[in-house]
């Protein structure tokens, strides 16, 4: 992800209240929030003046992603399934819109996660390809497990298999996710916060911040 400091006079959401279309039954879960804003911010801005640099959230785009992924109900998953948000002309809507596809593509742990961008037509719907596909290519470490289907307006998002427990070792293969996966053995490894599990099969080791248990 990029690698760059927060400038001290960009403006930064402070005290964060949830919406009031909070309901009582739901409760805001910090660490959910801060996922989503942490993935978000490590990406990088696609045009302009601030083409190469990272995309520090605005406060309102940062009460906007809190407020959709921090807020959950008492199962655990998000309140809020559906967001409509309107806003004026050269505010940076493809960007953010991006940027959220791309959460919920890589780091939402939804398994075998498929995000769709809707339109009008065709060329209104690969602006925001376009920039998403920018924005990976400009990540190392997603464009590590990614396959850019420009022609077909594709992202897809392949996990790699390793020799060992961790991304410090050799590439053995890769996955979509597809599938369910029996895993032999659990252990800690640079790359993957949840750690790895050996596959059964032998092909290697998965990173399981991406899998879900069955």
């Amino acid at each position: 992800m990029a690698k760059e400091t927060r400038p001290k006079d960009y403006p930064k959401l402070k005290n964060y209240q949830p919406t009031r279309f909070m309901l009582p039954t739901s409760h805001y879960d910090k660490n959910k929030a801060d996922r989503a804003v942490t993935f978000i911010e490590n990406l990088c801005h696609t045009k302009g003046k601030w083409a190469g640099k990272r995309f520090w959230l605005l406060p309102w785009q940062e009460q906007l992603i809190r407020d959709i992924f921090g807020i959950v109900k008492t199962d655990g998953n998000r309140q809020f399934r559906t967001a409509f948000v309107e806003i004026c002309k050269k505010v940076g809507k493809s960007e953010l819109a991006a940027a959220i596809a791309l959460y919920l593509l890589y780091a939402d742990n939804e398994p075998s996660a498929e995000v769709y961008g809707a339109a009008a037509d065709r060329q209104q719907a690969s602006i925001v390809f376009d920039v998403a596909r920018q924005m990976v290519e400009m990540s190392p470490a997603l464009m590590k497990r990614s396959k850019l289907m420009s022609a077909t307006k594709r992202i897809v998002n392949y996990g790699n298999i390793r020799k060992g427990a961790g991304t410090n070792t050799a590439k053995t293969g890769a996955y979509t996710g597809v599938g369910v996966f029996t895993i032999l053995e659990v252990k800690d490894g640079k790359g993957a916060d949840a750690g790895w599990g050996k596959l059964k099969s032998g092909a290697g080791w998965i990173a399981l911040d991406f899998c879900q248990r069955v």
